[in-house]
């Protein structure tokens, strides 16, 4: 009886390992499939770099740790910034997405922080360099791999120059590969990094990316000074920050009417000279009050009727008409009796009138037939043409057009006394002559002076 609850002991024991045998390989192959599994992570080699995307286990990787990623200049240190969410459903990895090489442990840190130390001697040895054989190039930074075998040296200069002999002499000191890139003025600002007339560090250098673009137009529509000095960041081109609210500023503009225009308020009409697009009111200089008035956007075109308050500038310058046309009327009043005296008035005030030049055109028919009559006689009164009866000579005041008289078949009486009477052409060939001779541009026909033996 003792021996069977010790064989059920021992049956129960037995089917216990056998479930914990067929049990492991259960276990084990959920590890190696999780361990197994791969994930598209984001990646920086630099703060506020490009991102990177690399694959790593699933569940191994988490924002903020350190990776090791092999890239074209060798092993780099790198941050992971973006891990896909462990609850969602896994992606499948594309095959052009690499690896990470390895998770980065204490090493692998002080590695990179020896070559950076490394690369800033580098850095200096390259400026003293360049000012001493004056290649007019300045250069920016230089950043190695981990191995400190190879890395990547950025500068900055106006035009193409010639970096082949620095750059031996670095490859040669220091026995590292250096690939030479040229920077521009916001490059070198994100490269070297620092803080902008805000008080906090730059943008470029800090989270942004992306370099967008900056015009004048932006600070055109934020009403800030045009001065470079207030509007430049330290790379010496419009700040960035111009475009953060460009969009806002446009929205909020849109209901605000334009500076320089007519509006009416319940103050009266006057003219815009200033917005505050922020607070939305208007500075509007009045026409009935020498000061300015700020005025909110809600109330422009809430005025009184034209009617019940009237322009003041229209009402001045009526008063000012007004006055002007009595003074007038006082002076020729004050002259009246001067000139009924016989003695000369006094010069009226005012610019002295023009006097009306008298038309030459004629009248009518009548009168020029007068006046023509008149000049005859009047040529007929003297001895002289021209001369009246009283002696005064008159010339006429239209010049009369003088024709030149039309020589056409006339001879002198030599020649025609000595040339025998031709027959005269038809109408036909006389019509044909006479266009012939308006066309030519030599006189036709002229009288033949009489030669010495006709005398």
């Amino acid at each position: 009886m003792n021996n069977q609850p010790d064989d059920g002991a021992t049956a129960q024991s037995s089917s216990d390992a056998s479930q914990a045998l067929q049990d492991e390989p259960a276990c084990s192959d959920e590890s190696e499939s999780s361990s197994d599994e791969q994930v598209v992570i984001g990646i920086r080699i630099r703060e506020a770099s490009r991102i990177y995307h690399f694959a790593a286990p699933r569940g191994q990787v988490f924002p903020g740790d350190y990776v090791v990623v092999d890239r074209a200049r060798g092993d780099q240190l790198a941050r992971v910034v973006t891990v896909p969410d462990e609850e969602g459903e896994a992606k499948p990895v594309s095959r052009d997405v690499r690896p990470i090489v390895r998770l980065a442990n204490a090493d692998d840190r002080e590695r990179a922080a020896e070559q950076a130390d490394r690369a800033d001697q580098i850095l200096q040895d390259m400026r003293s360099a360049a000012v001493r054989d004056d290649l007019g190039l300045y250069p920016v930074a230089v950043e190695l791999n981990l191995d400190g075998d190879r890395g990547t040296a950025w500068f900055q200069a106006p035009e193409h120059v010639d970096y082949r002999p620095l750059l031996d002499e670095v490859q040669e000191e220091y026995d590292v590969a250096l690939h030479m890139q040229q920077a521009n003025q916001r490059e070198r600002a994100r490269l070297v990094d620092g803080y902008d007339i805000c008080g906090l560090r730059l943008c470029c250098s800090s989270w942004m990316t992306d370099f967008p673009h900056v015009g004048v137009r932006v600070a055109k529509d934020q009403d800030l000074s045009l001065n470079p000095d207030s509007i430049s960041g330290v790379c010496g081109r419009l700040l960035c920050c111009l475009t953060f609210e460009h969009e806002v500023y446009r929205e909020m503009r849109g209901s605000l009417p334009k500076v320089g225009k007519r509006v009416s308020t319940p103050a009266g009409m006057g003219k815009v000279v200033k917005l505050n697009i922020l607070q939305q009111k208007v500075t509007i200089s009045l026409d009935d009050h020498p000061q300015r008035v700020d005025v909110p956007a809600d109330e422009i075109g809430l005025a009184v009727r034209t009617e019940d308050a009237p322009n003041q500038a229209l009402v001045e310058a009526e008063q000012a008409r007004r006055e002007d046309d009595a003074r007038a009327a006082a002076l020729r009043e004050a002259a009246a009796p001067a000139e009924a005296a016989g003695q000369p008035s006094a010069a009226p005030e005012g610019p002295p009138k023009r006097r009306r030049r008298r038309s030459r055109k004629r009248q009518s028919g009548g009168q020029t037939d007068q006046q023509t009559g008149e000049q005859h006689d009047s040529s007929q009164a003297g001895p002289d043409r021209g001369e009246s009866g009283d002696g005064t000579a008159k010339r006429s005041t239209r010049r009369r057009r003088r024709r030149k008289p039309k020589v056409v078949n006339q001879q002198s009486d030599t020649a025609a006394s000595d040339s025998v009477a031709a027959p005269q052409p038809g109408d036909g060939e006389q019509r044909r002559s006479r266009r012939r001779r308006r066309r030519s541009r030599q006189p036709v026909n002229r009288p033949e002076q009489p030669s010495d033996s006709s005398e």
